[in-house]
């Protein structure tokens, strides 16, 4: 038999989650889970976006108050080597469980936050699969972790110190398949599949977006412009090519409607901050503002407003860091 976990009667009893942190801990510690390169085969796939992304979820970060994320990574010196967390499912796994039995992500926390940023479909993300060498591939495909997995690792009975504590994954998953159509090559757009349901646990959410980086990257200097804070501009204060530095639109526009939060009020509740989201893609798709790259040509895949499956029990109510 599971020990029983010690819950106050306070969290016990309160209609909105705890977010004020006890002494000597904080309100969350989040993680990031970065994967820039994944190979299919010899040949890598790069998230355009990554850079800018990490940049942008790090002040989303400093505007609620959380502390400095820690960022799992392919820019990490050693992680084409066997032993580290992103070389195979096995070994992050272990890194999960390491983190799932940390204080400061969970015990000394108020609220657990993991995003991912990688290449991947609904329901899954791919590890990066670094060949053997340059002319020696691993995997013809990469492996596969899925979000069940990932977020199991967090769950009542696994994670003890959560309980009752809110659990958000995000998600950002880029297609590697995302290509513009040859233009003798006109068809209907494909689909993606449908979301499989996820079994979760209570005090769990999943927020899973498929909005590549992709579909903003390749647009001219002019059309990004007249478009203006539809879209991520880059990062000018280093003064490189801008097209290199672009944020993906699905984390550009979470930092967007956390900053627009925080200049209308002190507090606001989760459930707002994803229908804010949402209503900014829906309205980024609608009025296809992808469309607009250098030739004019449509895109193999199309974009879809990002997954939320939902279990949380009670409100989550975020403030806003005004110091």
């Amino acid at each position: 038999m599971a020990n029983p976990v010690n819950i106050s009667q306070e969290r016990w009893n309160s209609e909105t989650y705890l977010t004020i942190p006890k002494e000597k801990g904080c309100l969350c510690r989040p993680v990031i889970i970065d994967i820039r390169k994944t190979y299919f085969g010899i040949f890598p796939k790069e998230r355009d976006s990554a850079s800018r992304d990490v940049d942008l979820l790090k002040r989303t970060f400093k505007q609620l108050g959380f502390l400095e994320p820690h960022i799992i990574s392919t820019l990490d010196p050693d992680s084409d080597k066997y032993d580290h967390p992103l070389y195979s499912v096995e070994n992050l796994k272990r890194k999960l469980v390491s983190i799932a039995r940390s204080p400061e992500f969970t015990s000394d926390a108020e609220i657990f936050l993991l995003v991912v940023l990688a290449f991947g479909e609904y329901g899954y993300f791919y590890l990066p699969n670094y060949p053997i060498s340059n002319f020696q591939q691993r995997e013809p495909i990469p492996a596969k972790f899925s979000t069940t997995l990932l977020m199991s690792h967090f769950n009542g009975n696994n994670c003890r110190n959560l309980a009752l504590k809110p659990k958000i994954f995000l998600v950002q998953t880029c297609n590697a398949q995302l290509a513009q159509k040859d233009r003798s090559l006109f068809m209907d757009g494909i689909s993606p599949p449908p979301l499989a349901t996820v079994p979760i646990e209570a005090d769990l959410l999943l927020y899973h977006s498929e909005v590549s980086g992709g579909y903003t990257c390749k647009m001219k200097k002019e059309t990004r412009e007249n478009l203006g804070s539809v879209i991520d501009q880059g990062d000018r204060s280093e003064g490189g090519d801008e097209r290199e530095t672009q944020a993906c639109q699905f984390v550009y526009t979470l930092y967007k409607e956390v900053e627009a939060l925080a200049g209308q009020q002190k507090d606001f509740e989760l459930t707002d901050l994803i229908l804010g989201v949402n209503r900014s893609l829906m309205e980024f798709i609608d009025k296809e503002h992808y469309r607009s790259d250098e030739d004019n040509k449509p895109w193999t895949i199309e974009p879809m407003i990002p997954i939320c499956v939902d279990q949380l029990t009670k409100r989550l109510v975020l403030r806003t860091n005004l110091g």
